[in-house]
């Protein structure tokens, strides 16, 4: 893995992951840019592994890095709560955060 792949995959999953916290806010601000961050290191790996591709920028390993970036965020943006337990809000809630 260079050094280009690294912050170009680090870039793609801040910037996936900000976008995934400003369409949905209802969970921490660190989770999908995590994720994403993640899932596009990963999709370095994968791509170095399974293609020869140049010492520099490969677009094909950057449009590896987005997709699954995007899908990362978006599965977590979908299935995370802030919530730890569905009836906290409720009126016969006593204890816990509020």
């Amino acid at each position: 893995m260079t050094v280009t792949s690294l912050v170009t995959a680090v870039a793609v999953g801040v910037a996936l992951g900000a976008a995934g916290w400003v369409v949905r806010r209802g969970v921490p601000f660190w989770l999908p840019p995590a994720a994403g961050v993640g899932a596009a290191v990963f999709a370095t790996t994968v791509a170095r592994i399974a293609a020869d591709l140049p010492a520099g920028f490969s677009l094909t390993e950057f449009g590896l890095q987005v997709f699954l970036a995007a899908a990362a965020v978006a599965a977590v943006v979908a299935t995370a709560d802030r919530r730890s337990h569905p009836d906290r809000h409720s009126p016969a809630h006593k204890g816990g955060l509020r």
